[in-house]
């Protein structure tokens, strides 16, 4: 019987999810309805969802402050917490649990977004525009190039853009949503971007920072509000963080030539045009791809957890599987698409699933 079967049957009975536990001959200690976890802001807004929903029916609680994909990943190395979530696998750089399984659960669109008072069009960039704006070449909203996205191909009419400066905000702490940032911008523009991906985008800048001009927030908390503050201001980070607080969000050009806006349908298009990576769980995206209708500047938020050979508490295990299939099969249904997520299907929640099973 499947976790999510135990569920119904759980809800209808009025008893707690620790019973799983139970009926498969394992006893939960006192504190495992106390779970604790750690890691990426981007999926933050959707857990914030999930967690009292799963709280309420399974009588077990979640602690997920979200500190980001970097602090998540050294909490589960570090045995600080049950799980964790993070935008991009461990690097090489960074010493990971000898024992742990890497669960797909949920996919998402990073949104390109920015303060613009009083404009009322379509906000439209191009990779090479984006980059060009986040290394530093293009200054002001007015520039030709963004003039240039933003005119009718047709009808060769221009959208009139604010005489403003840009005023540029990226994420300083360690971070998925900036990996998939540079990976996005070092695949389109290489020759600009020649670092490759990196889970700080300083790291990964072609140079010296600027200052100033440049400013850095924690997580994609910080750089919304960050954006929100200063007028001509631009940043990244999962949509619902741009579209919460009015920000304009940006149509993407894909490789079909198509701009396109952050939708989780256009982004469950491109994901869908995975590469399963050599890392069980683990799955990859070209970003130079060419998916009509899709949105190209996509991410995975993973779930991190202790496999059996780690050998954690039974019933916390327990609690902790029914957690992550609760998000990836039920929650994600839900919730996903109006917080600007996407749920998996077809071969990517089978993939989900599996690694699911492995939580023992």
């Amino acid at each position: 019987m499947s976790m999510k079967n135990k569920r119904g049957l759980l809800v209808k009975a009025g008893v707690a999810v620790s019973v799983i536990a139970l009926s498969l001959g394992l006893v939960a200690p006192a504190n495992a309805s106390n779970l604790t976890g750690n890691g990426s802001s981007a999926v933050k807004n959707l857990l914030d969802a999930c967690i009292p929903v799963w709280s309420k029916w399974s009588s077990h609680n979640l602690s997920y402050p979200g500190g980001g994909s970097g602090s998540g990943r050294k909490g589960l190395t570090d045995g600080t917490v049950d799980l964790a979530f993070s935008d991009t696998p461990y690097p090489s750089t960074e010493t990971k649990p000898a024992h742990f399984a890497y669960i797909p659960a949920s996919i998402f669109p990073i949104a390109v977004y920015a303060n613009l008072p009083g404009f009322k069009g379509t906000l439209k960039l191009s990779p090479a525009t984006v980059s060009g704006i986040y290394s530093g070449t293009i200054k002001k909203w007015n520039d030709a190039a963004i003039v240039a996205d933003n005119t009718d191909v047709k009808t060769k009419k221009k959208t009139a853009m604010p005489n403003l400066d840009i005023t540029v905000y990226y994420r300083f702490d360690k971070s998925g949503t900036s990996e998939i940032f540079t990976d996005w911008l070092s695949q389109l523009n290489p020759t600009v971007w020649t670092k490759g991906k990196n889970g700080t985008f300083t790291s990964a800048f072609p140079g010296t920072v600027p200052a100033g001009t440049f400013q850095s927030g924690n997580q994609s908390d910080g750089v919304a509000n960050g954006v929100a503050s200063k007028a001509g201001a631009i940043g990244y980070g999962e949509v619902s963080y741009a579209t919460e607080r009015k920000m304009v969000v940006a149509q993407l050009k894909n490789n079909s030539g198509e701009f396109i806006a952050p939708t989780s349908t256009a982004a469950s298009l491109f994901a869908n045009g995975y590469v399963a990576g050599t890392t069980a769980g683990v799955i990859t995206l070209d970003y130079k791809k060419a998916i009509k209708k899709s949105y190209s500047l996509t991410g995975f938020a993973y779930g991190l957890a202790y496999t059996a050979a780690a050998n954690k508490n039974v019933g916390t295990q327990a609690v902790v599987a029914q957690f992550m299939d609760y998000v990836v099969n039920e929650c994600a249904t839900e919730q996903a698409a109006k917080l600007g997520y996407a749920k998996l299907s077809g071969a990517l929640l089978k993939l989900a699933d599996q690694q699911i099973a492995l939580i023992k």
